[in-house]
């Protein structure tokens, strides 16, 4: 089952729209409303009751919904106990947890990056989507002595305009977001495959090879502008998808900073693609986790690496 989908249904429930949901999760009401009938599929049984202008919770929703609260619970302290138990935290000091969602982690943090965190006692890193990074933030936000935690979330935006209700109900509970940089993706392909000759790709190039791509709203968009049925694969794995590509059975997506960032691959080629996605990177979390001095030292590392490739035209810093 895509663990996903029960964060969604809490939040369908406790709005009463999809569309709400949608907003908070950043993805579109159509791609909430699929996770929705899926999930319904996965349970054998109708969890919402849709009428024209309102939206309630069946009977079996009303009943389900007290374990599925309890199943995210149990999730989220499964990844608490594990990071306790991590070499990463073996030390009396509470130290920052940087929460990645997985494509900004992959693509934007930088090598020098990961060796400081790797290194340090004082933050480290674990991989999660946007809606897990928000639901840890709100749970941290009721918590009487929370850790400190700091997201690293990326957004995907068509003709670059997005929602961003999600973080408005972050800086609601009173934290703070903070954009880094704006870029845009680029098409991930085999390079010994025809369209790599390519230096811009056309849709008809991309679905050429069909498509794997992450598990976020990504995969609602490129299935609203190619079909479904182009996506071959959907999934957080990376090493997933990069094989897709070594196997020239599928093509995916990176921003375009992973040229400067990840390490050439004489197997793989990045390429423009016509009416690209814009990505918007940033952190999100309490003041006073961002302005701790083992999170400072981390942005200074990145902001050097930055402004040194500022030129590039691959991306642009934000104020």
């Amino acid at each position: 089952m895509n663990i996903d989908y029960l964060y969604y249904f809490m939040d369908v429930a406790k709005t009463k729209s999809i569309t709400r949901a949608a907003k908070l999760n950043f993805i579109s009401p159509q791609g909430m409303s699929r996770a929705m009938n899926e999930l319904e599929k996965e349970l054998g049984c109708q969890l919402l009751v849709r009428f024209s202008n309102k939206l309630e919770l069946s009977e079996a929703g009303e009943k389900i919904e007290p374990y599925i609260s309890r199943t995210i619970e149990s999730y989220s302290r499964l990844l608490d106990f594990a990071t306790s138990e991590s070499h990463l935290e073996q030390n009396e000091s509470r130290s920052i947890m940087l929460e990645c969602q997985n494509v900004a982690m992959l693509a934007f943090l930088t090598r020098e990056a990961k060796d400081y965190v790797i290194a340090s006692d004082a933050i480290h890193f674990r991989e999660c989507q946007n809606m897990q990074i928000r639901y840890d933030l709100l749970m941290s936000a009721e918590a009487s002595d929370p850790a400190p935690t700091i997201g690293l979330v990326c957004f995907f935006r068509q003709n670059h305009g997005s929602s961003l209700d999600g973080i408005n109900d972050l800086e609601k509970a009173g934290f703070q977001y903070r954009p880094f940089l704006r870029t845009y993706d680029k098409v991930l392909v085999n390079v010994k495959c025809d369209v790599a000759k390519k230096e811009k790709l056309t849709d008809a190039d991309i679905v050429e090879k069909r498509i794997a791509c992450t598990n976020t709203e990504l995969s609602t968009l490129l299935a609203n502008r190619f079909g479904r049925d182009a996506i071959v694969l959907s999934s957080a794995d990376w090493s997933l998808r990069r094989r897709m590509v070594e196997s020239d059975s599928a093509v995916t997506f990176l921003p375009a900073i992973a040229t400067l960032t990840m390490e050439e691959s004489e197997d793989f080629a990045l390429r423009d693609m016509d009416n690209p996605y814009g990505v918007e990177i940033g952190f999100v979390g309490a003041e006073s986790s961002l302005e701790d001095d083992a999170f400072k030292t981390l942005m200074d590392i990145l902001r050097r690496f930055y402004l040194k490739h500022e030129n590039t035209g691959l991306f642009t810093l934000c104020d």
